[in-house]
């Protein structure tokens, strides 16, 4: 006859095993309420961008009356962004597209073919490949950011956390609490981003801490701003969410995208290795390009997530 098990013999494991899960999802909540402290840098993948949570707060968006250069699309208005969300500390590597694309998500070879073309569709004869790995990945259109989005999103396990940034989140992360033309100061310091020539023709200039003309640096080759994000001014432009409004007086202020308007057509923010002043303030709003456009090697984007 087999002899009765005892369990209050095993009682002290199973109180030991009770009190080691316990520890782990305690430790689990804990690494999780961290990730989401303002200022905090964290990332949900290896191949993921790294993204820096924000804090809650209002702004004015657009520029004063009397800033140089400003345009009459960039009338102020109050934005208040009422929780922290997060945005990724650099633009979208080369790193991290082709992580992407290993996942299928990512397209690769008809974004190769546009990179080597004219605007009309015919050969360009001058291109130049500015280089991969930590550099800003280019020549995406709004679509192929969407699918970048989408592999973040499945990668992660989120609900659609992940998007690229609404022109008013992408201009609050740029500014991080400053009010002048650039975080730094009312003119071009290029000790702060890759820009180019100072008048107000295009092309490539060095100077200071900018020693790439005419082509893309690495991602964070410069001081990060006062919330801890890279080249958000300089090097290339960065679609956003938003459909093209030229009057945003209508638009949400609570930092949401813009939804009407014209739809097939995408705003991007920031200047490129090749612009002028005008063109890197922190309202610039820039000249908006169909979604569907591919192939330009100044044209990338960064993403954005909500925080739960």
């Amino acid at each position: 006859m087999s002899r009765p098990i005892r369990v209050s013999s095993y009682l002290p494991v199973i109180v030991a095993a009770i009190i080691a899960v316990a520890l782990l999802a305690s430790q689990a909540a804990t690494a999780a309420a961290a990730e989401k402290k303002v200022g905090n840098h964290f990332k949900d993948c290896r191949n993921c961008p790294e993204l820096v949570v924000l804090p809650a707060g209002s702004f004015m968006m657009g520029s004063p009356a009397g800033e140089e250069d400003r345009r009459d699309n960039e009338a102020q208005r109050r934005v208040t962004f009422a929780r922290p969300f997060a945005m990724s500390a650099t633009p979208v590597t080369w790193d991290q597209w082709e992580a992407c694309a290993r996942d299928r998500w990512c397209e690769v070879e008809a974004i190769e073919v546009a990179l080597r073309q004219n605007m009309d569709g015919t050969v360009n004869k001058d291109y130049h490949d500015h280089g991969r790995g930590t550099r800003p990945a280019v020549g995406m259109s709004w679509h192929d950011a969407q699918n970048f989005v989408g592999w973040l999103n499945w990668k992660s396990g989120t609900d659609d956390a992940y998007h690229l940034p609404s022109e008013a989140e992408w201009e609050y992360a740029a500014r991080a609490g400053t009010t002048t033309a650039f975080p730094w100061g009312d003119k071009l310091d290029y000790n702060y981003g890759n820009f180019g020539l100072r008048g107000r023709e295009l092309g490539g200039l060095a100077e200071g801490r900018d020693v790439w003309v005419n082509e893309t640096s690495p991602v964070g080759s410069f001081p990060p701003n006062a919330w801890g994000l890279y080249d958000m001014h300089g090097n290339i432009f960065e679609w956003t969410q938003d459909c093209l409004l030229q009057d945003l007086s209508k638009a949400p202020t609570d930092g949401r995208p813009n939804t009407e308007g014209d739809c097939t057509v995408r705003i991007f923010r920031a200047g490129t290795f090749m612009s002028n002043p005008y063109m890197q303030r922190s309202a610039r709003r820039g000249a908006p390009y169909p979604a569907t456009t591919r192939g330009r090697n100044y044209l990338g984007f960064r993403v954005a997530k909500t925080m739960d």
